[in-house]
């Protein structure tokens, strides 16, 4: 189940001014050191106005900070048993063993996507795939890895794909056939891509559905997609931030689209076999 914090700022996250957007990005990736803070001190140590945490607990739903920071402190304590539990498995581990490092740190940031994408949401995003007529599948830089694996994937599902990569023009050309009847799935991450605002306004004037995978970032990502599937990558302040989230993301989607929608995918995934098997029979048979 998503956390209820998580959720909040999904709903209002294009609402936010951009201290907001700092504040609460600085409370969801260092919830330790700041989360036991008061108000004011957290102001102090974020360098923001002194009444810019109540104002964004308000925004959030909540009746001021401190019902925001018991909600924090919650998430904490949670994320806190899931790290003792990973920290006594490898507790014996000599200093230096990378692989136990990074399967640590993979496990803690898996475990933060239950709390921050829920299985509902990943139902909705898969029902949207399914019911579009094209899924358009926006991704820039490290991102595109993930959404090749995506595209290949619906391919193999009978479902029509179009990659939105390269230069500005590339995308818009590819947009010309965009209906109401189509979906536009995007994968971005850190900060906001600078071809995401034109693509989601020509999403909103068509009629198209939406959905963003993403890490916090894109809680704040403007124009906001219908269904916004964000979760930390662990390692905040490092320079390597985990792809095994947003991969988790789209292989539950993947799952979730074949076991809801059973008849249609594994038909597609039948008539594929038998494809394979006939390019098979006609190799090395050259040109008749």
């Amino acid at each position: 189940m998503a956390s209820d914090i998580f959720s909040r700022v999904g709903a209002v996250g294009e609402k936010l001014n951009e201290a907001e957007h700092r504040l609460i990005n600085s409370l969801l990736e260092r919830r330790d050191e700041l989360a036991l803070l008061s108000g004011p001190k957290l102001a102090e140590r974020l360098d923001v106005h002194g009444a810019a945490p109540t104002r964004l607990a308000q925004k959030l739903g909540y009746k001021g900070y401190p019902e925001l920071r018991r909600a924090l402190q919650q998430d904490m304590l949670k994320a806190h048993d899931a790290a003792q539990r990973m920290r006594r498995s490898v507790e014996l581990v000599a200093e230096g063993n990378f692989l136990a490092d990074l399967v640590g740190s993979e496990i803690a940031a898996l475990q933060g996507l239950l709390d921050a994408v829920s299985q509902a949401s990943i139902n909705d995003a898969a029902d949207a795939i399914f019911a579009g007529r094209k899924v358009f599948v926006f991704a820039q830089g490290h991102a595109q890895a993930v959404a090749h694996f995506l595209i290949r994937r619906l391919n193999r599902f009978g479902m029509t794909t179009i990659a939105l990569s390269g230069r500005n023009r590339d995308i818009a050309e590819r947009l010309v056939g965009m209906s109401s009847e189509d979906v536009v799935l995007s994968l971005a991450f850190r900060r906001q891509p600078a071809a995401y605002s034109a693509i989601m306004s020509h999403v909103r004037k068509t009629g198209a559905s939406s959905i963003l995978i993403s890490d916090l970032a894109g809680l704040f990502m403007t124009p906001s997609a219908e269904i916004i599937l964000a979760a930390p990558r662990g390692r905040s302040q490092s320079e390597f931030q985990t792809p095994t989230v947003p991969l988790a993301i789209v292989s539950t989607i993947l799952l979730t689209l074949a076991a809801r929608h059973e008849a249609a995918t594994i038909g597609s995934l039948e008539r594929l076999s038998e494809l394979f098997a006939e390019f098979e029979d006609h190799k090395g048979g050259g040109n008749q």
